[in-house]
């Protein structure tokens, strides 16, 4: 009798055991849950390091606008097919945007890759940089902000931000310079000076050139 309940005994205790090790699995499941439900939420976001795949392609519809802004201070020409042909788009002054159609512009981009390469219109789309790859390029690039901090003539920044700029921008900065002297603003000289080591030219002499042949149209016109 004594040998059965000593069995009787184990079997509770034996299943004492089990079941504070199911309630301590429970507990340490619980607890799991608990701490994923308190982490933040991680949303992965398309990076421009990411390649382009069949789970994050950037889709662009035909038939949306997206905005294009010139980067130059004369006239700009952008069209749809070579030799001047197809849509036309004609930007008039630095700063100017337009909205074009994403077909259109895609035509643009391929007519007038130098244009694109030069910085002498910027495309205002990061989905359409990134579909095109053209990180790199816009790397290289100037914004219109920039462009204006080195008109305004804060000499650190001008200087620094004009030595970053790709030779074709730089030589369109100085023109817009030069356009702005010619209309009355008088440029900080020690600027003038460190801009010109920069490009390898006296933008001055530019500047005194652009004004004497100013006055000699001026001087022409009928009385």
């Amino acid at each position: 009798m004594a040998r059965s309940k000593k069995i009787i005994e184990n079997s509770n205790t034996e299943s004492n055991d089990s079941t504070i090790q199911n309630l301590q699995a429970q507990l340490l499941e619980m607890m799991k849950k608990i701490e994923e439900l308190q982490k933040p939420n991680i949303v992965h976001e398309f990076s421009e390091d990411d390649e382009l795949n069949d789970g994050n392609e950037i889709k662009i519809n035909q038939d949306d606008y997206i905005k294009v802004m010139s980067l130059v201070h004369f006239r700009l020409n952008l069209t749809t097919e070579a030799k001047g042909q197809g849509r036309p788009f004609r930007f008039t002054q630095f700063g100017e945007v337009k909205r074009i159609l994403y077909s259109d512009l895609v035509r643009i981009m391929e007519n007038h890759s130098n244009f694109l390469n030069n910085g002498y219109f910027v495309i205002l789309n990061k989905n359409v940089v990134r579909k095109h790859g053209l990180n790199d390029v816009y790397s290289k690039i100037l914004t219109r902000e920039k462009i204006e901090k080195i008109l305004e003539g804060n000499q650190s920044d001008a200087v620094n931000l004009f030595g970053t700029a790709n030779k074709q921008q730089q030589e369109v900065i100085v023109k817009l310079i030069v356009d702005r002297a010619v209309r009355g603003f008088d440029p900080d000289l020690n600027l003038l000076f460190r801009l010109s080591q920069i490009i390898g030219y006296d933008i001055q002499l530019k500047i005194n050139d652009a004004k004497n042949f100013a006055a000699l149209l001026e001087s022409e016109k009928p009385k």
